[in-house]
């Protein structure tokens, strides 16, 4: 992440800033005439520093420049080069960190003080243009979640009350995540990604975006990426491009399903009802989630004994696919 320094802006907390956003021709230095002593929060390269307003939390970057953690020669992609993999991580964890932090802070639910900041923090992400330059095929592909997880922050403050309706900078930057996102699966990404998990997990991302901003033409983009997942899905409940992921077929059918699961809660919630092929989502179901049992399915199937997936790729097993009289409550899908 480059260095940034000398990069500030007050934060005054009062009951007024609370209740009110700027407009989007403001800038990140918020006032407010019932506020007392500003609190000054340098934003910093990996932390901002511990006030008695606000917690520690880092920066993010504009650009991003990944690569894949597997062995780029072995076509099913299902090795993982542990060199590749170290690098990744690396330059991926401080803004999985960053994003992290910033989800607790929002959640600390009747602290005023880690609302504010949360803002504040979303506003200078927004200002700065944080992961709008993505360098490398990989970096295009990690940065769903971290979009997902964004949206995610915004969502839970809406959901205690906070309008952010006039937040037009971060609104904008929400917009621009989303628009690349779409261009990125429509005209960039390769054929394999363009229909696989990664198109799905894209598709979570949009949904919740256009569910901030009442964007319907997103909403219709997320809703074709359901499709083009669950349409492929055969008549024993397979998923063709996952099974090409060798020894790690049942694993990566774990993994796509998670990720139509929780579009078809996201998309059902918002009222597109019925989703194309939704029918098919019960046989993907059925295939990944009795255990030793499916290994064993996709054992015979792609003539190799599977890899056992990670606990937290078993824990989609507990998301079933949602009905139709299911939609008045969505439960929290981002704990899958």
């Amino acid at each position: 992440m480059a260095t940034q320094t000398a990069r500030r802006f007050c934060l005054f907390l009062g009951a007024a800033l609370l209740m009110a956003g700027p407009s989007s021709g403001q800038s990140a230095e918020v006032t407010s005439e019932a506020a007392a002593q500003p609190v000054e929060i340098a934003l910093r390269t990996r932390t901002i520093p511990s006030v008695d307003a606000c917690r520690s939390l880092p920066d993010l970057p504009r650009r991003l420049a990944t690569a894949s953690k597997y062995d780029q020669s072995i076509a099913s992609k299902s090795v993982i080069d542990p060199a590749a993999r170290q690098r990744r991580e690396d330059q991926l964890a401080p803004v999985t960190n960053a994003i992290r932090n910033l989800a607790l802070e929002a959640r600390r639910n009747g602290n005023p003080q880690s609302t504010a900041c949360t803002i504040a923090t979303l506003r200078h992400w927004a200002a700065t243009g944080a992961l709008t330059d993505m360098a490398t095929s990989d970096a295009n592909l990690s940065r769903d979640r971290f979009t997902s997880d964004i949206a995610g922050i915004v969502m839970t403050l809406q959901a205690r009350g906070q309008d952010l309706r006039g937040e037009g900078e971060i609104r904008a930057w929400l917009a621009t995540l989303a628009r690349q996102t779409m261009a990125y699966y429509d005209g960039e990404a390769g054929p394999t990604a363009r229909r696989n998990n990664h198109r799905y997990l894209a598709g979570i991302a949009v949904a919740e975006i256009a569910e901030i901003l009442g964007e319907k033409p997103m909403r219709e983009w997320s809703k074709d990426a359901f499709a083009i997942g669950a349409c492929q899905v055969d008549t024993l409940g397979y998923l063709p491009l996952e099974l090409a992921r060798a020894d790690r077929a049942y694993e990566y059918h774990l993994y796509a399903y998670g990720a139509l699961a929780r579009l078809a809660i996201r998309l059902s919630a918002s009222g597109s009802r019925p989703l194309p092929c939704e029918d098919r989502l019960d046989r993907l179901y059925r295939l990944i989630s009795r255990g030793e049992a499916s290994a064993r399915d996709f054992a015979r199937r792609t003539g190799l004994e599977q890899r056992t997936p990670s606990p937290r790729h078993l824990e989609v097993i507990a998301l079933v696919p949602p009905r139709l009289e299911d939609m008045g409550t969505t439960g929290d899908v981002k704990n899958f």
